[in-house]
């Protein structure tokens, strides 16, 4: 398919996962942590991210189960994804209320007021369902974002900022007959949010050509796992009228699967999320989470790896690619990124050793989702 941004009849669009700047607080230019990707991302009509930290110099902590000091980044930080040509912000993920509702409704403003629209949270649970809508050549995409990884009282109500949330129930089941066996997790996402959600995709189904949802979920760090809730929201979501399901918040990237020829990203990894490991937490603030961590997580990071913490996976990270027109997304690739010591990504090319490398990562996990990959130039095809 020849199809691409120059083309009369068709757009491209890119998204991305979890972004994170902290250039200002590192005194560095705040343009270099897109220095390597932000040619790459300009090459679409529409792109998108995910939002980790608040952009505010406002607020206080929310005190919760894991860190939320390191959550509030300078205003000043959103220049760099100004920078990196991104047009839709989802905005709608755990750490979106860590300073309260001050700081949330001032990193929505902030986004908007530096050329960009931001979806997922806002001053009340109106606006937090609100799409974004943006045309370009006559086609018309449309994004609505929802967090299923939801600490308490982070959710948008009438009245109170928050997130739209896409809540989630947890039940354990036993298993087998020995006492002591590790019993089944079973998660059911709430149907008064599962809804809502649908409410919101067919309402936004009449007005737009392609409806992408995009969704805070899963769980960190584990590669190759789906929650049980995740194929039930996501196939969901496109039995009422989505075209495209963005995934994010595991930090590590995860298998793609094709549901009505529909593609669901369940996680697009790290695409610049910076760790402020030169910060120290204010006084009586536990500079460590008091939840339980998995894995490999467990070690301390790599020496010269400080700001970019974790397994080797953890570097990995995908560019979605999609081809869009006025009868919907005409074709779905990902691009293959690789994030560096300072947390810098890079969109790589079909030549570069690390491209193999994470292909062959990702690809057990959407063959377990019945998705092929085809190597067409620097993109992975998906079908």
């Amino acid at each position: 398919m020849t199809l691409d941004k120059g083309s009369k009849d068709a757009i491209v669009i890119h998204a991305v996962g979890n972004v994170g700047p902290r250039r200002v607080e590192y005194g560095e230019p705040v343009e270099s942590l897109f220095r390597m990707a932000h040619e790459k991302i300009k090459e679409s009509d529409i792109s998108f991210c995910h939002l980790e930290w608040v952009f505010s110099s406002r607020g206080c902590m929310q005190y919760r189960d894991h860190n939320t000091w390191r959550s509030r980044a300078e205003p000043g930080n959103v220049k760099a994804l100004a920078f990196a040509g991104f047009n839709v912000v989802s905005h709608a993920g755990n750490r979106c209320f860590d300073f309260g509702p001050d700081a949330l409704v001032d990193s929505v403003e902030i986004i908007r007021s530096n050329g960009m629209q931001a979806v997922g949270a806002g001053r009340d649970i109106a606006e937090a369902r609100a799409p974004v809508i943006v045309e370009r050549k006559g086609i018309k995409v449309g994004f609505l974002a929802y967090n299923s990884v939801l600490p308490v009282e982070y959710e948008a109500r009438e009245g109170k900022p928050g997130c739209a949330p896409l809540r989630v129930a947890t039940y354990f089941e036993a298993q087998g007959y020995q006492p002591g066996t590790p019993p089944k997790v079973i998660t059911v996402p709430r149907e008064d949010d599962m809804r809502a959600m649908e409410e919101d995709i067919q309402k936004l189904r009449k007005r737009v050509d392609v409806v992408a949802v995009s969704i805070h979920w899963g769980q960190s760090s584990m590669p190759g796992v789906l929650a049980a809730y995740q194929p039930i929201v996501g196939r969901r979501a496109i039995d009422v009228g989505a075209d495209l399901i963005l995934g994010h918040h595991a930090g590590v990237i995860k298998g793609v699967e094709i549901y009505r020829g529909k593609a669901i990203f369940y996680c697009l990894g790290n695409f610049g999320l910076e760790a402020p490991h030169h910060l120290k937490p204010p006084p009586g603030v536990y500079a460590k989470t008091t939840a339980p961590t998995y894995g490999k997580l467990k070690a301390g990071p790599q020496t010269g790896w400080e700001r970019n913490p974790g397994p080797i996976d953890r570097r990995y990270a995908m560019m979605v690619k999609c081809i869009a027109g006025k009868t919907g997304i005409l074709k779905t690739a990902f691009r293959p990124c690789y994030t560096n010591q300072r947390v810098e990504p890079e969109v790589l090319s079909r030549n570069d050793p690390r491209f193999e490398e994470i292909l062959k990562y990702i690809e057990p996990w959407c063959r377990e989702l019945g998705t092929g990959l085809s190597v067409e130039g620097d993109e992975v095809v998906v079908y």
